[in-house]
């Protein structure tokens, strides 16, 4: 063998043992990238990590593209007094449309969805839901049951293709009048087609009546109310039945319940019935008054707390034992007139909270911000004339304190804060005016 070729061998040969040498210590000192298990996601702070923001890769390109393709750990059943679900709860969708309470942008119910499946939260059908309470199977210990409200075209065209890729179950609480297929609203064929791939149809009444038209009905004597229980209860779960099968599930329009309701609701078949007041649920709730967090598309706070599982009522810290919105008892008061009064008592269907800034002196209006403890920052709007701050409330609130916080600045840029709160009880008085000072 000539001088040349026994210098390629050599080098050829030092090439496969640096291979074999470069393998076994990979092997041996360089381990897989670590997976976080799901549940350690609990501590992640939400300032660090929102809920709407895909989760962190731990390097650069390469890692990221791996993470990507990540499954989730399988989450292993619990006993059932361990379980919480957080029901959440959605209305309309759009690609383009100006967001609000009601209407979410499609994108971001995609990241939403997302969430559920990287932070190892399992997304349960109506029937685990029931048979679960029902003490027939057990569940993880976090799950999500996703219901989407009223019966929006955009359901089926925006909701409906994402849920189906995760291939997530999900219910419909339907209106009778609404399924018409006409305008903005599902047709029967698309809430069959959509049942076919993973949806449960649960009732949301015949006509949507707001808490206006039941006091209305009321007034005019028992035999008058019950007919109306009857009609929007009753007969929406007998179309809904004959239409797409069985249901035995019920949504309280704009969580409204009256004793009337529950007296007879499980007369007509319903065996769950779900409102809006937010928190988890666990095998103890009221079947007929079944917690929900309502997911406004212009406030991302709140599913964020939804898929909090420290929280176990919004506003309450399963760790921290506070009293929700309350306030150090020498808070001074507001230097205008508000209302709810500070330490007013109100009933539950209060529809506003207002502070009245006219006397403010020398006032930014750009710069005026409302905060209520458990909704965060909220949509207020402010009439320039009357100098007006309002917060419409888009559902019932049950929380028995609240806490409201309004920050502005002068027009030379001092900042100043002003605080309340107040209590809300089922039975006060219904109040049906704001008080204007």
């Amino acid at each position: 063998m000539n001088p040349d070729s026994l210098s390629r061998m050599k080098a050829l040969l030092r090439l496969i043992l640096f291979t074999i040498c470069t393998a076994v210590y990979a092997q041996e000192f360089d381990p897989e990238p670590m997976i976080l298990d799901p549940l350690t996601l609990d501590i992640i702070d939400e300032k660090a990590l929102p809920v709407n923001q895909p989760l962190p890769a731990t390097g650069g390109e390469e890692e990221e593209d791996y993470a990507e393709e990540v499954e989730p750990a399988k989450v292993l059943d619990v006993p059932r007094d361990q379980t919480r679900v957080t029901v959440l709860g959605y209305h309309n969708f759009s690609k383009t449309a100006k967001v609000s309470q009601m209407l979410m942008r499609t994108s971001e119910f995609r990241e939403q969805m997302e969430y559920l499946r990287r932070s190892g939260i399992t997304v349960i059908s109506m029937q685990d839901f029931l048979d679960w309470r029902h003490g027939n199977r057990t569940l993880p210990a976090r799950c999500a049951l996703i219901t989407l409200d009223d019966g929006w075209k955009s359901v089926y065209t925006d909701a409906y293709p994402i849920l189906k890729e995760y291939g997530y179950p999900f219910t419909l609480f339907l209106y009778t009048n609404y399924i018409t297929g006409m305008g903005d609203s599902l047709s029967p064929a698309q809430v069959k087609e959509m049942q076919a791939n993973g949806a449960t149809v649960g009732s949301h009444s015949v006509s949507h009546h707001y808490p206006r038209d039941w006091k209305k009905t009321e007034a005019q004597g028992p035999e008058a109310y019950a007919a109306l229980v009857d009609k929007e209860l009753g007969e929406s779960q007998k179309k809904l039945s004959k239409m797409f099968g069985p249901v035995n599930t019920y949504c309280y329009p704009g969580g409204y319940i009256t004793p009337g309701m529950l007296e007879r609701i499980a007369s007509y078949g319903y065996v769950a019935a779900f409102d809006v007041k937010p928190g988890k649920v666990s095998v103890t709730e009221d079947p007929l008054q079944i917690h929900r967090y309502m997911i406004f598309g212009n406030d991302p706070s709140i599913f964020r707390r939804a898929v909090d599982f420290r929280i176990t009522e919004i506003g309450t810290s399963s760790t921290s034992g506070a009293t929700p919105g309350a306030l150090s008892s020498d808070t001074p008061p507001p230097p205008f007139t508000v209302d709810p009064q500070p330490q007013q008592t109100v009933n539950p269907d209060f529809e506003a909270i207002t502070a009245y800034m006219n006397g403010v002196p020398d006032l930014d209006l750009s710069t005026i911000r409302m905060k209520v403890s458990g909704f965060g920052t909220v949509p207020a709007k402010v009439e320039e004339a009357t100098r007006t701050v309002q917060w419409v409330l888009p559902c019932r609130i049950y929380m028995p304190n609240i806490s409201v916080h309004v920050t502005w600045k002068s027009n030379n840029g001092k900042a100043h804060k002003a605080e309340w709160s107040f209590n809300v009880d089922p039975n006060a008085p219904i109040q049906t005016e704001n008080t204007t000072p």
